[in-house]
C-alpha cells in the first residue's frame, strides 16, 4: 500500500476562520493555569506574533488581536468533511484524531491510500496536482507526505519533505537523517533520547525496542515498528454515510450575509467532493443558517436535473441568499441532503468547451427559480386534446421536467380568437385540420394555417368551418 498524508498545522484556525485578512488573528488554549497562542494567521506572523507565545505578552505588543478559543470539535467535524470529500481520490480514507492536547493541536492529518488511483488519475503527478488544486480551493492550509506506511507518510509531511518514497528501504534511508524531535512521541521522549546521544532517527531505530518499551512504554516501541513498517497499522478506514451531514461552526457570530459567502461556498466544494466519490448526484439539498436566540433558517435548494457541481450549488444559494432576510446573526451552519440519483449531466465538448443545451438551459431554470421562487416558477404540459387552447396544463410535478416533446404550435395563444378579413391573407403553410370537444358540447372544427407576414413574423390562423369565417389564434415569436 501507498499512503498520501495529509497534514493540517493550521486546522484549529481554519476549522473557525471565514476568510483571511490584514487583521491579527490567533487562536489560543489553555495549559497550567496559562493562556498560549497555538495559531496564528499571516498578519499576526508578520508582526512578530508566533506559535508558543503567552497570550498575554502577544497582547502587550499588540492590543488589537483577534482571538479564538481553540473547538477540537470543529477541527474534527472539519476532518470529517474533508474526509467524505477526500473519497473522491481514493476508496480508503483514515481519519486522524484532533487531539485535546496543546502540544499536538497542530498535528491533524487526514491519509489517502493512492497506489490503486494511480493508474485512475494517469501517475503521480497527475494525482497530486489534481488534489492540490481542489484542496487549494476549499483554503486549507496543508502539507503532503508520501511513504509505504501511514507514520511513514505523516512524519514526511510535517517534515514537509515532498518525496514519493514508495518503499520501506526508501523510507529508512531518506528520514534516518532526520533529528529525533521529529517523531511522534512525547517531548520528553525525544529531550532523553538527545540527553544520551541519540539525535537522528536512524540511531532511534537502531534501539532495541525491549528497551525502549521499558523505558518509555509499549507505545512508543509499537510508533516506530508502525513508522517503518515493522508493524501493521490496523487503523479503521472511514466509509460513507449512506446520507450527507455536515456542520461549520463559528467561534462568533455573524450578521452579515456576504460573510457567510466563504464558509458556504468551501462545505458546498466539500460536498461535491462526497457526490464525486460516491459517483452520485443531488436533486435537492438542504442549508440551516443557525442562530442563537431564535429558529434556525432553513433554505432547500432544488435542481432540475441532478447535479453535483459546486460553482452551480453555491450560485443556486447566492440567489436564494439575496432576497432572504435573516432573522439574527448566525452562529452555525450546517448542510444536508439524504437522496441521491445517477446524475444526468452531459461530459464538456473537448472541441469548445461549451456545456450540452439541455444541462445550460437546466442551470438557467433553477436560477430562475432561486430568485423568484418556486411558487412563481413553473413548467407546463402537454394535454390529451387536440384542441390548442386545451392542449397544455400545468405541469405540478416539481422536478419540472423540461425534456418533453411539444407539438409544433406557438407558445402565445390569445385568450379569444380574433376575427380576421380573409381576403389576401399570405398562406404560408397548411392546412392542419382540428376537430374535437364533442363530448363536451364544444364542438371545434378547423382547418390551421401559418400565416408570414412582411416583417418575416409569423401567425396561426385558422378557418372555422362551421362558419367559414377566418380568426386569428397565436403567434411565434
Amino acid at each position: 500500500m501507498l499512503w498520501l498524508c495529509i497534514s493540517l498545522p493550521q486546522l484549529p484556525l481554519e476549522s473557525l476562520r471565514l476568510e483571511d485578512d490584514e487583521h491579527l488573528t490567533v487562536v489560543t488554549d489553555c495549559e497550567a493555569n496559562a493562556r498560549w497562542i497555538i495559531c496564528c494567521n499571516a498578519a499576526a506572523e508578520r508582526a512578530n506574533l508566533k506559535v508558543g507565545m503567552n497570550y498575554t505578552t502577544a497582547l502587550a505588543i499588540h492590543s488589537g488581536i483577534v482571538m479564538f478559543e481553540r473547538k477540537p470539535q470543529a477541527e474534527q467535524a472539519s476532518l470529517e468533511r474533508l474526509a467524505a470529500w477526500a473519497y473522491q481520490f481514493s476508496s480508503t480514507v483514515v481519519i486522524g484524531e484532533a487531539p485535546a492536547e496543546l502540544r499536538r493541536a497542530r498535528t491533524a492529518a487526514l491519509w489517502l491510500e493512492i497506489g490503486a488511483s494511480l493508474k485512475l488519475f494517469g501517475g503521480f503527478r497527475k494525482l497530486i496536482e489534481k488534489l492540490e488544486a481542489e484542496i487549494n480551493q476549499l483554503n486549507y492550509t496543508y502539507q503532503l507526505g508520501i511513504a509505504p506506511t501511514l507514520e511513514g507518510a505523516a512524519l514526511l509531511a510535517r517534515a514537509d519533505i515532498r518525496l514519493a518514497l514508495t518503499t520501506f528501504p526508501a523510507l529508512r534511508a531518506r528520514i534516518g537523517k532526520l533529528a529525533v524531535a521529529h517523531l511522534a512521541l512525547a517531548p520528553e521522549i525525544t529531550d532523553q533520547l538527545h540527553m544520551v546521544g541519540v539525535r537522528t532517527i536512524a540511531a532511534a531505530l537502531e534501539l532495541p525496542r525491549g528497551a525502549i518499551a521499558k523505558r518509555f512504554g509499549k507505545a512508543a516501541s509499537n510508533y516506530l515498528d508502525r513508522l517503518v513498517g515493522d508493524a501493521p497499522d490496523p487503523r479503521e478506514a472511514f466509509k460513507l454515510p449512506p446520507t450527507y451531514s455536515a456542520r461549520f461552526e463559528f467561534g462568533f457570530e455573524l450578521s452579515n450575509t456576504e460573510a457567510l459567502l466563504f464558509p458556504v461556498r468551501r462545505m458546498l466544494r466539500e460536498f461535491s467532493g462526497f457526490l464525486i466519490g460516491r459517483d452520485t448526484a443531488v436533486q435537492r439539498f438542504k442549508l440551516t443558517f443557525i442562530h442563537r436566540e431564535c429558529p434556525p433558517t432553513e433554505l432547500t435548494i432544488g435542481l432540475t436535473m441532478p447535479d453535483r457541481s459546486s460553482e452551480r450549488f453555491f450560485a443556486l444559494v447566492r440567489e436564494q441568499l439575496e432576497r432572504v432576510a435573516l432573522p439574527a446573526p448566525t452562529s452555525e451552519l450546517t448542510l444536508s441532503a439524504a437522496e441521491f440519483s445517477s446524475p444526468t449531466a452531459l461530459q464538456t465538448d473537448l472541441l469548445n468547451g461549451a456545456l450540452d443545451q439541455s444541462e445550460e438551459l437546466s442551470h438557467t431554470i433553477d436560477r430562475i427559480v432561486a430568485r423568484l421562487g418556486e411558487e412563481h416558477v413553473y413548467g407546463i404540459r402537454p394535454a390529451a386534446d387536440h384542441r390548442p387552447e386545451a392542449s397544455w396544463t400545468i405541469d405540478s410535478d416539481e422536478s419540472r421536467a423540461i425534456a418533453r416533446k411539444f407539438p409544433d404550435r406557438p407558445l402565445w395563444l390569445l385568450q379569444e380568437p380574433k376575427p380576421l378579413q380573409s381576403a389576401g391573407l399570405p398562406l404560408h403553410s397548411g392546412p392542419e385540420r382540428i376537430e374535437s370537444g364533442w363530448w363536451e358540447d364544444k364542438d371545434v372544427q378547423r382547418d390551421y394555417f401559418i400565416v408570414r407576414t412582411n416583417n418575416g413574423a409569423d401567425l396561426w390562423v385558422y378557418r372555422d368551418l362551421r362558419d367559414s369565417h377566418w380568426y386569428l389564434h397565436g403567434f411565434w415569436s
